[in-house]
């Protein structure tokens, strides 16, 4: 599933209303993300602008894109750190990255940052508790700063504790991936799908 740039408005009768505009903290942060597109490139991540973001700030974490395989996390809100038990910043994400879901995660987000292309994925966390829960992810593709790597900005949300288990070392991200959409930000999407 995707949606276009066209898809913006959130009335009710609007043939291009899409239905992840009904969040409304995905869909204020991606105006945010848009209002910094200058000539319909994508917005630098040296003007992506905390402060702005201030609302979303403890569900958000900002990811440098190092290459393939590393995607070091540059910062980590405080609800994130308190879901995960652990600060992920300065870490490596496919470090506590489900095995059975890295390649689709992976391919995801080379197509964020290399289509480019905006996503919403919806998947379980088994967290160090033992807790596993249901999380959604606005994923926002960055230009690289100056002498920099491109970022990804994202807005993580809890929905749901599924079921508890047993308590594990480390938490591990994705353990599955319930869905994933594309949002087409004039560049296309990929031929992903779960």
């Amino acid at each position: 599933m995707h949606f276009s740039p066209a898809d913006k408005s959130r009335g009710s009768d609007s043939k291009a209303r899409a239905p992840w505009r009904d969040d409304t903290d995905f869909s204020e942060l991606y105006d945010y993300w848009e209002s910094g597109r200058e000539a319909g490139d994508l917005p630098r991540a040296d003007k992506f602008d905390l402060l702005a973001v201030t609302p979303w700030l403890a569900d958000m974490s900002l990811l440098d894109v190092l290459g393939p395989d590393n995607y070091l996390c540059r910062f980590a809100g405080t609800a994130l750190v308190e879901r995960l038990g652990f600060d992920m910043s300065q870490k490596n994400i496919f470090t506590f990255q489900s095995e059975a879901t890295r390649d689709l995660t992976r391919a995801s987000y080379q197509a964020v940052v290399n289509q480019p292309c905006c996503a919403i994925s919806r998947y379980t966390n088994h967290y160090s508790s033992g807790r596993s829960g249901v999380v959604r992810t606005l994923y926002l593709p960055l230009k690289a700063p100056q002498g920099g790597f491109p970022r990804i900005a994202c807005l993580t949300r809890r929905e749901e504790d599924a079921t508890y288990a047993t308590p594990i070392e480390q938490s591990v991200s994705g353990t599955d991936i319930l869905d994933l959409m594309w949002i087409d930000i004039g560049f296309g999407v990929p031929d992903i799908k779960i």
